[in-house]
């Protein structure tokens, strides 16, 4: 009956606890349907602080962190300040699970290891999570990638081992999760969590801003340390105020013990999931370092001497509900501001400054000249590696100095010095002529395709054609292509059968629909906002040969061996073709580069190209020469895994990119051809 008890009393941290767990299963295994794929990652503080650290460090976001992540980790940081580890006791999964191993080996009646608090074994198991705390930080910041994915257990059983993990990482510590629990209660929490470091040492947050307050004053006066140093020196200052002053003073909320109605029965410690040794309190205040609220020894208290407080004295009452109170509000607090605020994916400026050796700062572009641009529906650029792309083409624009990147709203400001340059040069160097095929057509079904010219805004990213493509796919009209030329407004060349009327009116309620419903793979449909704008139709149309449609329609794929080419040169040489109207999917060009570093690795391979066939048939032709025979360019197209070289050292066996059904022909090769 204590149990049950126990769990009544205390229902505000298992309804957080068991909710946020269902929750996790639910929407993980697709339980719930949804056209969105759930995120592991979206709501975790340790992810949000290792992005907020990566920021500071680099100006720039690792990829797929957002606001929303950041903000919950500066929400975890608040509650650990202000009030104690309330993440830890009602929301994490993996302290949950860790929470219901350790019943049920006590449901077993199996006997586990006990490490008493402030033990020499406690002391030396304790630094694990700040060596792990350290390594992943480093990591992270050092290559704007979140390294804990590698290792984080919950995120490895989440993506159901999918996702970017390093299996034997994951799978360690997914035994020292479970084994480690089922053995010594809280395991993973008190020794080897990350998190619980930070949380631990920011309860002694006086400290840590001296350190912090140290750092920028040093930073301020010019000297130069390393990120690391000062990312070391939060580790080791962490760890030993944790093993040498484990009671910190500075938050608000504390369990507090009423000593004279104490009867001493132990119930308290035995019940509290790290066991902390409440008697030797004295104080009346509970302030173990690894108290994190959860209110287990409150509801075990059977007379009363524990409650909840602020201040000199224990509240009690409702009070006991005020962690899970703070909790769901700070949750909510990070929720909304991270819906509100958005950090830039990159933040980087150039050419404005420039350090001589000795130090002394030159100053090429007065700062206070410069003026900034907002270009919004770059949806092309949707991480930080997109965005650092988008930085290397704006690097090239004479008179461009810098970037901002929100890959939220796919939007950049872009910094430059309105003497060189102005807005309408930037669009034009930033803009990439694009082309979309919108539907097929046999070159037999008719002669030539008219042509019709519409304008547009909004258009200025190398995605929107697609879209719009799509948009007029789904329309039925005879639409076979779409093709751009930078203008303003933006120039979209319309290739349609020469007996479609289609009106003015038409192109404008096509162009300018809210939302583009997509078909998705495996079924079901996907809702794309857009917010393009139609500017007109010009007059007049005019017609192309269908042939060169079908030609400027298709993105070939050329990779030739020079050395290869020249030991052959003369020799006899042949061609493998398989031909098949599915080759012209965007899927194929990108496992091309794959397939020609698979087969360059065979002596006789000349060259691999994907094109259009003498009957305009997409088609993949592998060039060869003796010892390479048709037979074993099939064997080596068809095989399971291919051979990957990265480098001369770094040679991995990969899944096959492609398969192929039905063998090709071989022909001789004309150099002509």
């Amino acid at each position: 009956m204590a149990k049950k008890s126990t769990i009544i009393k205390n229902w505000p941290k298992y309804l957080l606890q068991w909710g946020v767990l269902i929750a996790l299963v639910v929407f993980m295994t697709g339980l719930i349907p949804s056209e969105n794929v759930a995120d592991p990652e979206k709501y975790c503080p340790l992810g949000g602080l290792q992005a907020l650290a990566t920021y500071l460090a680099n100006n720039s976001l690792p990829c797929s962190m957002s606001s929303l992540q950041v903000m919950m980790g500066i929400a975890l940081v608040a509650a650990v300040v202000l009030f104690s580890k309330l993440f830890c006791a009602f929301i994490c999964p993996v302290g949950t699970v860790q929470d219901l191993i350790g019943k049920l080996r006590r449901t077993l009646h199996i006997k586990g290891i006990k490490i008493k608090n402030g033990s020499g074994a406690d002391k030396f198991l304790r630094i694990f999570k700040y060596a792990l705390l350290f390594w992943i930080f480093y990591m992270t910041v050092g290559a704007s990638e979140l390294f804990c994915k590698n290792i984080d257990p919950y995120y490895a059983i989440a993506t159901g081992f999918k996702g970017e993990i390093t299996l034997w990482m994951s799978i360690t510590s997914i035994v020292l999760v479970v084994l480690g629990s089922f053995l010594i209660d809280m395991f993973w929490c008190r020794y080897m969590c990350p998190l619980g470091a930070i949380s631990n040492s920011f309860k002694f947050w006086l400290w840590i801003g001296v350190l912090f307050g140290l750092y920028f004053v040093a930073d301020v006066i010019g000297a130069d340390i390393p990120w690391p140093v000062l990312l070391g020196e939060f580790c080791i200052l962490g760890y030993l105020l944790e093993i040498f002053n484990a009671r910190p003073k500075l938050q608000l909320l504390k369990v507090r013990k009423k000593n004279s109605i104490c009867n001493g029965c132990g119930l308290c410690e035995k019940k509290c999931p790290y066991h902390i040794n409440i008697r030797s309190f004295h104080d009346g205040k509970i302030n173990s370092v690894d108290c994190t609220l959860c209110g287990e020894c409150v509801a075990a208290c059977t007379t009363g001497a524990l409650q909840t407080g602020i201040g000199s004295r224990a509240k009690g009452g409702l009070w006991n509900l005020l962690p899970a109170l703070l909790t769901v509000c700070l949750i909510a607090f990070g929720i909304w501001a991270g819906g509100k605020i958005e950090l830039p994916t990159i933040n980087m400026q150039w050419g404005i400054e420039q350090t001589a050796p000795d130090g002394t700062v030159t100053e090429l572009v007065d700062p206070g000249t410069l003026e900034t641009i907002t270009v919004n529906g770059l949806r092309s650029v949707k991480c930080y590696g997109s965005s650092m792309a988008f930085k290397a083409r704006l690097e090239k624009i004479p008179g461009v100095h810098g970037v901002k990147v929100f890959v939220k709203r796919h939007s950049a400001d872009i910094l430059y010095n309105p003497s060189v340059t102005n807005p309408d040069k930037i669009q034009e160097a930033i803009y990439v002529p694009s082309k979309f095929r919108v539907q097929g057509i046999e070159p037999s079904s008719a002669d030539s395709l008219k042509v019709v010219t519409i304008r547009t805004e909004g258009m200025y990213d190398k995605m929107d054609i697609n879209y719009l493509g799509l948009q007029m796919r789904q329309s039925g009209k005879k639409i076979y292509g779409l093709e751009t030329e930078f203008a303003c407004p933006l120039i979209v060349r319309v290739f349609m059968d020469r007996s479609e009327e289609i009106s003015e009116d038409w192109f404008e309620e096509i162009v300018e629909m809210d939302k583009l419903v997509m078909p998705v793979h495996g079924g079901g449909t996907k809702e794309i906002e857009v917010d393009f704008k139609f500017a007109g139709m010009e007059d007049g149309t005019y017609n192309v040969a269908t042939v060169d449609f079908i030609r400027s329609m298709f993105s070939p794929f050329k990779a030739e061996f020079k050395k290869r080419v020249d030991e052959n040169s003369g020799k006899q040489q042949f061609v493998y073709e398989i031909a098949d109207k599915n080759y012209d999917k965007p899927i194929i060009l990108r496992s091309m580069p794959f397939l020609s570093n698979h087969l360059s690795g065979n002596e006789g391979i000349i060259g691999i190209y994907l094109d259009l066939n003498k009957d305009l048939v997409p088609a993949i032709m592998v060039r060869y020469a003796e010892p390479m025979t048709a037979e074993k360019v099939w064997e080596l197209m068809n095989m399971e895994t291919w051979s990957i070289t990265y480098s001369p050292e770094d040679i991995r066996e990969v899944p096959a990119k492609l398969s192929f059904k039905t063998p090709g022909v071989e022909r001789a090769f004309s150099p002509a051809q």
